[in-house]
């Protein structure tokens, strides 16, 4: 185990590291401490200095690295589409990239792992999602009022429908990891965004 100079800020950063990969690949119940430590390459005095618990742990996590990482991949690039053919593009990209254990799919499995059984990690993962829906419904607001989104459709409900298709395929590549199956899904979500297209 390496010796490390008393840096707080980069043995906070390298334990939340560890974390997350530990936390992305084989879930939260699944990521033990010890694991934890021995990627970082860390004592677990050094971890307990930092964190009381995993659920400390995981709660920093999501705020420092989970949620800039889903803003970067989703928010930021949505507020720069222009039109329907734009968004149609990213959201198939966005679907051939997922991959088991990317910032998509770590959102997705530790939701569904945690978000009934414990209120803080629960609520801090919804915020991110708050957020993904509300820069798409933002995006679609747009398009309604650029001429590009047909004026009927309710941007909030189309959003959470979109968001809510990449988390099933997010469950999808776990199970069917290979490019087929995320082809099938892209087209599918490029065939319903169609249906989106003012006449």
């Amino acid at each position: 185990m390496k010796q490390r100079k008393k840096q707080p800020q980069i043995t906070r950063q390298a334990i939340l590291e560890a974390a997350g990969a530990e936390f992305s690949i084989h879930g939260y119940a699944g990521s033990g401490l010890g694991s934890i430590v021995t990627r970082a390459e860390l004592t677990k005095g050094a971890l307990f200095h930092h964190f009381p618990d995993k659920r400390a742990m995981a709660a920093a996590w999501i705020e420092d690295h989970l949620s800039p990482a889903l803003a970067a991949h989703w928010i930021t690039p949505l507020e720069l589409i222009g039109s329907l053919d734009a968004l149609r593009a990213f959201c198939r990209t966005r679907c051939m990239e997922l991959t088991p254990g990317d910032a998509t799919s770590a959102l997705v499995s530790l939701t569904a792992e945690t978000a009934a059984s414990d209120d803080v990690l629960g609520t801090a993962l919804e915020h991110i999602f708050t957020h993904w829906r509300a820069a798409l419904a933002d995006l679609l607001e747009r398009g309604k009022a650029d001429g590009w989104i047909h004026r009927s459709i309710q941007p909030a409900s189309e959003a959470a429908f979109v968001v809510s298709a990449f988390a099933g395929f997010s469950v999808t590549t776990r199970a069917h990891p290979e490019e087929n199956a995320l082809r099938t899904c892209a087209t599918a979500l490029e065939a319903y965004l169609e249906t989106l297209r003012a006449q």
